[in-house]
């Protein structure tokens, strides 16, 4: 095979591999996103909504690329451009790095795609077990997420036995007022706010899913008032 379709063929892997990874950055940004809780956008300074409107075009841009690849790596890469522009310090955060790479690997792709196979090169689709092996990576990442953000407490997490460090009373005043009683069998007593709790019980708040990412608390107490 010619220098020509090596390229041509490793911009195809590429493309791919780059639309899968970009859709699961954006995921996984998503997931974060609503898990920790969006910000009053309203409330924030001229930069920090600069700066929301500079990561919302990168991943914009990973999504657009399913459509539009050059359109779409250009304006990921731009939004990186003004992201690291209002800081340079963000350059050592990895999470935004990653859409930046995948960024340039879309707009490479493109730039050797979008005239065409060379002469003597039909064209060459993406291995069906390749796009399968992917998806289903993809759907699995959806699943571990929702669970995780969701999930009550999530599947996956085992039964808690309060270690001894847990156990015993614990206090909280200011906005609210919290004095709460965790027992050895995993229930909880106490009152929030002077109000009584019942049922409550402590339980693991994440999976190994979950502190892999580091979304969620390691422990949550549920309950309902008096």
């Amino acid at each position: 095979m010619t220098w020509q379709g090596v390229t041509w063929r490793s911009a195809v892997i590429g493309r791919w591999m780059a639309l899968i990874l970009g859709t699961l950055t954006v995921l996984f940004f998503l997931a974060f996103f609503f898990g920790e809780g969006p910000p009053r956008f309203s409330a924030l300074p001229a930069t920090e909504r600069l700066r929301f409107l500079a990561i919302g075009a990168m991943f914009l841009g990973l999504l657009a690329a399913w459509k539009w690849e050059g359109a779409g790596g250009l304006v990921a890469l731009a939004g990186f451009a003004v992201f690291v522009a209002l800081d340079s310090n963000h350059l050592k955060l990895w999470a935004f790095d990653i859409p930046a790479a995948l960024a340039v690997i879309h707009l490479l792709c493109w730039w050797r795609l979008h005239g065409g196979p060379p002469a003597g090169v039909a064209p060459w689709p993406a291995p069906r077990e390749i796009v399968f092996a992917l998806s289903a990576v993809l759907g699995i990442f959806v699943l571990l997420c929702a669970n995780e953000m969701f999930g009550q407490p999530p599947l996956m997490t085992p039964t808690l036995h309060p270690p001894a460090d847990l156990l015993g009373a614990w206090q909280q005043t200011g906005t609210v007022d919290v004095e709460l009683t965790i027992h050895e069998d995993a229930s909880v007593t106490g009152a929030v706010d002077g109000a009584t709790i019942a049922g409550a019980r402590v339980s693991y708040g994440r999976s190994w899913f979950g502190k892999l990412l580091s979304w969620n608390a390691d422990y949550v107490i549920r309950g309902r008032r008096r």
